[in-house]
């Protein structure tokens, strides 16, 4: 087993590898870093995801609203993630927030979670009509 330290290192440089800058780089670290501390495929899910993302387009979102939905092409859980982190004081009032068609939602948890920290409060988060 990697240290968590390991696996934040290494999921940064494969996401820097994948073409995000640096800073989006550092979120994906702690995202992931996370998701693996509470015992869950955090690594697996990004290395899958940074194999098909050159194969498989996915729609990058840039603002958030309450209703975030696409009919053709699949959210990138990283540059949603990002967003909604970057977002969510402006989300703040909205009572819920829906996602359509997000690819590998556990990428996207880990940025709701934070968000909550930031809030100071929980976020109820609708991905395809599952609640998270």
């Amino acid at each position: 087993m990697k240290s968590l330290s390991e696996i934040d290192t290494v999921s940064k440089r494969a996401s820097r590898a994948s073409g995000f800058d640096w800073g989006i780089a550092e979120e994906v670290g702690k995202n992931i870093r996370m998701l693996e501390m509470l015992g869950m495929a955090g690594i697996k899910n990004l290395n899958y995801y940074y194999k098909i993302r050159n194969k498989k387009k996915f729609e990058k979102i840039k603002l958030i609203s309450e209703i975030n939905q696409k009919n053709k092409l699949e959210y990138c859980p990283i540059t949603a993630g990002v967003n909604f982190l970057d977002q969510v004081r402006s989300l703040e009032n909205l009572n819920v927030i829906k996602f359509k068609n997000i690819a590998f939602p556990i990428l996207f948890l880990p940025f709701v979670s934070r968000a909550s920290e930031v809030l100071g409060k929980k976020i109820l988060l609708k991905i395809d009509n599952r609640n998270y």
